[in-house]
């Protein structure tokens, strides 16, 4: 038996000692830290085809993996398991990785035998307990055995719109998405192998359903593995209530308490709340399988997070308005009041659990609520204090501190800085956020939000009394020992600079590492791969191991690419690739040769877009063209033409984007009309070409009328932080703004990118996250290119100010910030990783220098 493991730190290796004590020399065990692979020499490498799961509680995993291995031994096909029982546990929580609930053991059977071990496991497993698998049907509703067709290895490839997927492909060319949601899908050509049935899909028709006799749902409201959310109507009176769903044995902690036991104890906590303004109303608790449903009145449309997202901050000064900071914490001081006199410690008090409607403020969500001296374990990340994180007895200061949290929330928008294993951050860094906005005395509402995040349980306690009996307006300041905040100097941004590059050089070796079957093995886009992390580093070659990880990016960016049939485009596609080659050429950099650069003539863009279309197309060739090559300034001049032709389709305005308040992501650079017009207008200062330049002029004014409403209310703070960003935003408009104003020799949009610059620096405090593409780094970027263009050093200022927000949303030191980790992004990569800031660090400490990145820019 050939034996191949990762490190996985403290795991335990129960799991690990049973795979390895039933297995002969003919297996060979793989391992990661999430999943031991088995397999052996002899067997068919298959794409994709029927899969079977097992789902099991992690208490109970050894034994189903003793009961198991036998049948998959004698079965002679691949198979993995979940390392670990605390692996599993983490994998049945439903946060990390919700699709893979219930995948405690995945098969890859041989496809003609798929049924008949589905239903031996079945018979053999029948009986036996686990999370039910969303993506997947059951073979047996008695039995922890579920199938659906998917990938057998991760091979990854780009679909349109440059999104790396697992994608399927069927017999006659179709193309299907083969990751696993929270749904059952199954691609058109498949028959299942159970019911004998084709491509009849199988999840739930949203407005068909009947819960528990009496709701007809009506939307969902939200999707979860933990158990769905809908809003739906009594039968019986008509009235709007909402059905929360609590899925069996997701969730389960170390004391078998699941999303099933916190509805019970929320449903107690209501019972008790019964009559209390503000608070949901009890309806209906009933089961249906193995599932709960819990009913409560509804409450509102939005949550606080979703009500700032579409309707913009609360006012702090203005206390007339509608959306007073000062009258919506008076409503959530009056309910928490009642609560407490009731005995009742919410725990989880954040915006997600604040719903705003006609009524004012409701409090909704008591799963982990405390009352009678009963509780149940749990803590929302950033807005509980470090005493509840450590398992400490309930206290009314759990909810003080989430309530100076919330409202610190609704007067800004921005969640707690929350980095893993730092409970004290949270805090720090709110202070320290009041204090850089508004010195030693902050208005009277902030001071209290402030006072209720006290280690002191008297001022918070003072504090929350203040604000229930309405004098918050009036009460003195109270002297603070407010934590310092960096000065962010040249020499603090040179060090931060130098730091990043060390983090980026060990991120790119950890991802020169990664097993192609993983997506960021298959990443080489400039967006969040290779070629963005390569084209930074190009800016440090005299780094100590640079060189040699840069040859490395090079060869790993064109395996890539090639194996995930990357198309052309420049942020997320071929084009980019090449682009890192040929600069790591020209610096010196060995590189493996590559096929042609040029789309061939029967290439057709993808839409209009600077991200995967024609713009960045266009741009990317026009940048490889300074290598004296006149193919590529062709193949840009085919962009700019079949543009102003209408040859290609227009951007598509993502979805998530749309529904940010003041954003116009149809007329941001990456997917949107800046994107085009930032490209003919370089295309048409390069050729001189008449027709492209009047293009780039038309383009440019409707650019700008886009443009003034987006500045204006980005002023008054009524637009999302995606309005200023350099994706959907200001930050990614301006420069284009400043660029066409020289080209085109109009004053008037070289005035307009300064009011957007302008926008964009009282909007710096709002700005949550650090990246180039959404967060403060591209706002800083902008903010350095005018600075460079204009020499004012008031955009130095500004710059710098970008960049201590950026400190401000991190954790670490001054000198060597650390990032929250994200789910979905690379922690490495341009677009939100630390290639991405370090560029705008390096930038910043040096006065300037090239953005190796190719964006378009008014420098």
């Amino acid at each position: 038996m050939k034996i191949e493991m990762t490190s996985c730190g403290s795991c335990d290796d129960v799991i690990e000692r049973l795979v390895t004590a039933s297995l002969d020399d003919a297996w060979r065990v793989t391992g990661n830290a999430t999943w031991l692979m088995i397999s052996s020499a002899g067997l068919a490498q298959v794409r994709q085809g029927w899969k079977l799961h097992i789902s099991s509680r992690a208490a109970t995993f050894p034994d189903l993996v003793r009961t198991i291995l036998p049948v998959l031994t004698a079965e002679g096909c691949a198979f993995k398991l979940a390392r670990s029982q605390r692996v599993l546990a983490e994998l049945n929580g439903g946060i990390t990785a919700p699709a893979s609930v219930g995948k405690a053991v995945t098969i890859y059977p041989d496809q003609g035998r798929v049924r008949e071990l589905g239903v031996r496991l079945a018979e053999l497993l029948d009986g036996w307990q686990g999370p039910r698998v969303l993506s997947d049907r059951q073979v047996r509703r008695a039995a922890p055995v579920y199938y659906r067709y998917g990938p057998f290895a991760a091979e990854w490839e780009y679909a349109p719109g440059g999104r790396l997927g697992l994608l399927l492909r069927g017999p006659a060319g179709e193309v299907a998405d083969g990751a696993a949601t929270l749904d059952y899908q199954q691609p058109p050509w498949a028959i299942d192998p159970f019911t004998g049935e084709q491509a009849s899909g199988g999840g739930p028709v949203a407005g068909s359903q009947i819960a528990g006799e009496h709701y007809q749902i009506t939307k969902g409201i939200r999707q979860a593995a933990r158990g769905n959310v809908y809003a739906a109507v009594d039968l019986r009176d008509g009235t709007v209530v909402v059905v929360k769903q609590a899925r069996a044995l997701v969730g389960e902690d170390s004391a078998h308490a699941d999303a099933r036991l916190r509805l019970r104890n929320e449903r107690r906590v209501l019972q008790v709340l019964d009559g209390v303004a503000g608070i949901p109303r009890f309806v209906d608790h009933f089961r249906h399988g193995v599932d709960e449903f819990l009913v409560v009145s509804h409450c509102g449309p939005d949550n606080l997070a979703e009500d700032v997202l579409h309707h913009g901050i609360y006012r702090v000064e203005d206390a007339a308005s509608s959306r007073s900071l000062g009258s919506l914490a008076t409503a959530l001081v009056r309910i928490l009041s009642v609560l407490h006199e009731r005995g009742v410690i919410m725990r989880d008090l954040s915006p997600k659990n604040v719903v705003i409607g006609e009524a004012g403020p409701s409090i909704v969500d008591f799963g982990i609520a405390a009352c009678d001296c009963l509780y149940l374990a749990g803590a929302t990340p950033g807005y509980a204090p470090a005493r509840q994180h450590r398992g400490e007895s309930p206290a009314r200061a759990d909810d003080y501190f989430a309530l100076g949290l919330t409202l610190l929330f609704a007067a800004t928008g921005l969640d707690p800085t929350y980095v893993d294993g730092d409970l004290e951050l949270p805090r720090t860094r709110a202070l320290q956020r009041i204090s850089a906005d508004y010195g030693t005395e902050p208005p009277p509402i902030i001071g209290l939000a402030a006072d209720l995040m006290s280690d002191s349980e008297q001022v918070a306690s003072q504090a929350f009394r203040s604000l229930a009996s309405g004098e918050a307006g009036l009460r003195q300041a109270r002297v603070r020992l407010w934590p310092a905040v960096p000065a962010l100097t040249a020499e603090l941004a040179a060090e931060v600079a130098d730091n990043l590059l060390g983090d980026l050089l060990r991120h790119a070796e950890e991802l020169l590492a990664i097993p192609p079957g993983e997506r960021a093995g298959q990443d080489a886009s400039i967006y969040d791969g290779s070629s963005g992390i390569g084209l930074e580093l190009l800016s440090h070659l005299s780094a100590e191991h640079a060189g040699q990880i840069l040859v490395g990016l090079a060869e790993f960016s064109a395996r890539a690419a090639e194996r995930a049939k990357l198309p052309p485009g420049l942020f997320a596609g071929a084009t980019g690739v090449h682009i890192f080659l040929r600069e790591a050429s020209a610096a010196g950099v060995t590189v493996p040769a590559v096929a042609g650069c040029l789309p061939g003539p029967e290439w057709e863009p993808d839409g209009e877009d600077l991200l995967a279309g024609a713009a960045g197309v266009g741009l990317g060739h026009l940048r490889l063209s300074q290598y004296g090559e006149p193919a590529q300034l062709d193949l840009a001049l085919r962009c700019g033409r079949a543009i102003i032709a209408g040859t290609v389709q227009a951007a598509k305005v993502v979805d998530g984007a749309r529904a940010a308040a003041g954003a116009d992501p149809s007329a941001g650079q990456a997917h949107g009309l800046a994107g085009v017009t930032g490209f003919l207008t370089a295309l048409a200062a390069r050729t001189g070409d008449e027709l492209i330049l009047a293009a780039a002029a038309e383009r440019a004014r409707q650019l700008a009328q886009r443009t003034e409403p987006l500045v204006d209310q980005v002023v008054q703070f009524t637009a999302a932080p995606l309005a200023v960003s350099w994706c959907y935003g200001l930050a990614g408009i301006g420069p284009v703004l400043l660029l066409a104003s020289t080209v085109l020799q109009d004053e008037s949009l070289g005035r307009l990118a300064r009011h957007a610059a302008q926008a964009c620096i009282g909007y710096l405090p709002r700005i949550a996250a650090p990246g180039r593409c959404c967060g403060a780094a591209g706002v800083g970027n902008f903010l350095i290119d005018l600075a460079v263009a204009r020499q004012e050093e008031r955009y130095w200022r500004a710059a710098e100010r970008a960049g201590l927000q950026i400190l401000l949303r991190s954790g670490g030191t001054p000198g060597h910030p650390v990032f929250p980790a994200s789910f979905d992004r690379s922690q490495a990569g341009w677009a939100a990783g630390t290639a991405g800031i370090l560029s705008f660090f390096r930038r910043l400490a040096n006065r300037g220098g090239p953005d190796n990145i190719p964006l378009i820019n008014g420098t």
